[in-house]
């Protein structure tokens, strides 16, 4: 929307600019102007759902039998989630069926309590405009212009239909340029609507390097060189090097071309954990970073600090006892004050919580930790005023357990609005956006095509054959080929076929967010005790073959801390292998070289402040563990002999 937005501010210039929303916050607004239900935040969405499936009987002897699965209510909240979103009507497999019951039974729970999930939002909103005596009022506008209508989905239409009734209504769709909606729904959107009049836009020659690979990508269409941008494949031996290789070459190119770290984006396949993993590694490697559908509440000191107060007031966990943070004094008096939210927050302000984390925190983090933060205290308050949960400290204490343990899983279903670092994010989330660089990450066989994998309910082979189901499941070549315009995968099966061809699209739609200069990266060797070896990915191959621009990325050298420090340290651990090697292997090693170098190296720390003296003291312990000075005892207490 933000990409949008912009662009009409220098386009619009004499007339209002239009009122620029997505359907699911412009539904919310019909929602809060008709209903009296209040929408739960994602937080308290998964809490209940939780609760909710918590012994449920299940109908179907498969789910009877899974139920004893440890990931079961996840995996099934997470189905439910997906299927109220697409209002599917899961009504020919049983055990689909017997989801459905779930859902319809979930959501007369919360009808019961006044209560809506995000997911309902499209639909309620359909049916309020369609009851409504005059739905002029609600919906304040003359005309309606829906873009990026290649993603609306069959519920999304219907709504959009509704809304626009009597107004003028334009839509704006991207040949061949769907993710979300091909992800359910087979073929182009202009083959499931129709309009009074339809005009076809000629494509114009790709302006860039990256624009012209994401065409070949998308389309399969190679065109002449742009001789503008770059392409290159930064390679790495495994995926830890590999985002060391990226947190270089970002502070590279900051160094020579001046860019900010807002400039940069880093994009993943998979959204949830994968986005999650990649911010924590950028972070301890000194790249401050942002995100759009993560908070890192699962990942948060301040939030694991609130987590350690909030258990000690619920007595559950004796360790904290002795902690010297909690303050006995003041949990007393936290303890007999009312309410959970009110407590906390004073709380945080007689210990200096957001104090310490400003003077401690880059601005950025400490955006984000205020808002986790807030996030804490909002979580309180809902469990407050609830009348199924118990407003006692035992009780939130299960709450925020469960949404801080839960956070790296789960997607938000709603957009963060934070700037300022390197954008972090899942190829959807990215689409439409613009940014100078932009590295891909995992570009192997593994990842793009990889395997589809809609659920772990489900044998994929089972999930195959449910027509049913709320995904592209049930495929033959035709939808195939009516879906995509490349075939780049070889396979009798359809429905292999077409998830490898949305892989490929996944992968143009993140090079067609680069500006200036694309990254593919990659790795060599699975991170494990096997070291197993990483193939490219097809897609890349081909176009390595076909796109003279692609070229490999040289080697940048060491800019940032993380990889700074990683260097150090492995240092000390080559020279001694290579000093111990001198015997038994009759390698030569030259000890003045090595003592001229670690002089150097303690020279730099010695003038790096308190970093330099932590770094100093990791590496003589580094040393004296390989020397067998300091040693580990079975309970990992650090002996010194």
């Amino acid at each position: 929307m933000r990409t949008f937005r912009t662009f009409l501010d220098g386009e619009v210039l004499d007339a209002g600019v239009p009122r620029v929303t997505s359907l699911v916050v412009q539904a919310t607004d019909v929602v809060n102007q008709t209903d009296d239900r209040t929408v739960l935040s994602d937080d308290m969405q998964r809490e209940l759902v939780h609760r909710f499936l918590e012994g449920y009987e299940w109908e179907t002897d498969y789910f009877r039998r899974a139920s004893g699965n440890p990931s079961f209510e996840d995996d099934v909240a997470q189905l439910m989630e997906t299927a109220t979103w697409q209002d599917a009507p899961l009504n020919e497999t049983p055990e689909l069926a017997d989801v459905a019951d779930a859902i319809d039974d979930f959501h007369a729970w919360l009808a019961d309590h006044d209560y809506l999930e995000r997911g309902q939002l499209i639909s309620e909103a359909t049916t309020a405009l369609q009851e409504a005596d005059d739905p002029d009022p609600i919906v304040d506008a003359e005309a309606v212009l829906a873009v990026e209508f290649e993603e609306f989905l069959p519920p999304d239409r219907e709504y959009l239909s509704t809304l626009a009734a009597d107004r003028e209504l334009v839509c704006i769709a991207e040949t061949g340029g769907s993710v979300r909606r091909t992800w359910v729904e087979s073929g182009p959107v202009t083959d499931h609507v129709s309009f009074a009049e339809r005009r076809d836009e000629d494509e114009r020659p790709p302006a860039t390097r990256p624009m012209a690979t994401a065409a070949y990508l998308a389309r399969g269409t190679v065109a002449e060189d742009p001789e503008e941008g770059t392409v290159r494949v930064l390679s790495a031996e495994t995926v830890a090097d590999q985002l060391g290789a990226v947190a270089d070459e970002i502070e590279a190119l900051r160094a020579q071309e001046g860019l900010s770290y807002a400039d940069f984006a880093v994009a993943v396949k998979q959204s949830g954990t994968a986005v999650m993993e990649t911010v924590s590694e950028l972070q301890q490697k000194g790249i401050p970073t942002s995100s759009a559908t993560v908070t890192g509440f699962g990942d948060d000191p301040a939030v694991r600090e609130l987590l350690r107060v909030v258990r000690a007031l619920a007595d559950d966990d004796p360790e904290l006892a002795d902690d010297p943070l909690l303050d006995e004094s003041i949990l007393d008096e936290l303890k007999a004050m009312d309410g959970l939210a009110e407590s906390l927050r004073r709380w945080a302000t007689e210990s200096n919580l957001k104090a310490r984390i400003a003077a401690d925190e880059s601005p950025l983090d400490a955006r984000t930790q205020f808002s986790n933060i807030k996030n804490s205290f909002a979580i309180a308050e809902s469990v407050e005023s609830t009348d199924y949960i118990a407003s006692t400290w035992e009780s939130f204490a299960v709450v925020l357990e469960r949404a801080h343990e839960y956070a790296p899983k789960r997607n938000q279903t709603s957009s963060i609005d934070r700037d300022g670092g390197v954008r972090v994010d899942h190829l959807q989330a990215l689409k439409n956006g613009s940014f100078p660089v932009v590295f891909l990450l995992n570009v192997v066989d593994e990842e793009y095509p990889g395997s589809p994998s809609l659920t772990r309910l489900f044998p994929d082979e089972r999930v195959a054959g449910m027509a049913d189901y709320p995904g592209v499941t049930d495929v033959d070549e035709s939808d195939v080929t009516a879906t995509f315009a490349t075939d780049s995968t070889a396979s009798g099966r359809p429905f292999r076929q077409y998830h490898a061809e949305h892989a490929r699209r996944r992968l143009a739609v993140g090079a067609a967010t680069a500006r200036d200069r694309l990254y593919c990266c990659l790795y060599e060797h699975e991170d494990t005790a096997l070291d197993e070896r990483v193939q490219p990915s097809r897609f890349l191959a081909d176009a390595f073959r076909r796109l003279p621009w692609l070229t490999e990325a040289s080697e940048s050298g060491i800019h940032s801390e993380g990889t700074a420090e990683e260097y150090l340290l492995s240092r000390a651990d080559r020279a001694l292998a290579d000093v111990r090697r001198t015997n038994s292997q009759g390698v030569a090693v030259s000890l003045d070289a090595l003592e001229s170098e670690f002089a150097e190296i303690d020279r730099l720390l010695e003038g790096s402040g308190k970093r330099g003296q932590d770094l100093r003291e990791a590496l003589r312990a580094r040393i004296d563990f390989a020397d067998g000075r300091v040693r580990r005892d079975a309970d990992g207490r650090v002996r010194h002999d």
